[in-house]
């Protein structure tokens, strides 16, 4: 091989392992200039005292509102008993008992929905503010301890526990939404 060869070979070589260096110091400056940190979201909603709480009042309002729902369906089937006994088990009925059995299913049907709203709402309405009680939360941690970025865990790929907040995130979502109960 002649001289020349070899020199070019080794000059490309060394660019190659400068460019390289360049790349290695300057991402360890970046890796060593900003704080990354994470949290698992989903988890700190279901986990905190507040959604806990949210839930419990939930379930307390919808068994109330089954209690209704199932005194109408009561109505209903005694409704039908009723017709039943009347016709003397012949299949049709009068006209007026048809209707009003037709609108006894329409207010049944109606219930049924404005309960599933009413709960789709006030659940609706905690999530909202418990979201926003938890975005200040990792917000406020972030400034107290210098985080560049945090990132949802949904959005990570990979990252070591060492940068997982989530735990301090819910004691200071709890610590914000204690009074709310």
């Amino acid at each position: 091989m002649k001289l020349s060869t070899i020199l070019v070979s080794l000059s490309r070589a060394g660019v190659a392992l400068l460019f390289s260096a360049s790349l290695f110091w300057s991402h360890s400056a970046w890796a060593e200039s900003y704080k990354l940190a994470f949290v698992d979201v989903p988890r700190a909603m279901a986990a905190s005292d507040a959604a806990k709480q949210a839930r419990d009042i939930l379930q307390k309002k919808l068994a109330a509102k089954q209690q209704e729902v199932s005194a109408m369906e009561a109505e209903i089937k005694e409704m039908k008993a009723e017709a039943e006994k009347r016709k003397g088990g012949r299949p049709d009925s009068t006209p007026d008992q048809e209707n009003e059995m037709r609108a006894k299913l329409r207010d049944y049907q109606r219930l049924v929905e404005d309960n599933q709203a009413a709960i789709d709402r006030e659940n609706g309405r905690w999530t909202k503010k418990i979201t926003e009680a938890l975005l200040k939360a990792i917000e406020d941690i972030g400034r107290e301890e210098a985080y560049t970025v945090i990132v949802g865990k949904g959005q990570v790929l990979f990252a070591a526990g060492s940068i997982d907040i989530t735990d301090r995130v819910l004691v200071r979502l709890n610590e914000r939404t204690k009074k709310w109960f």
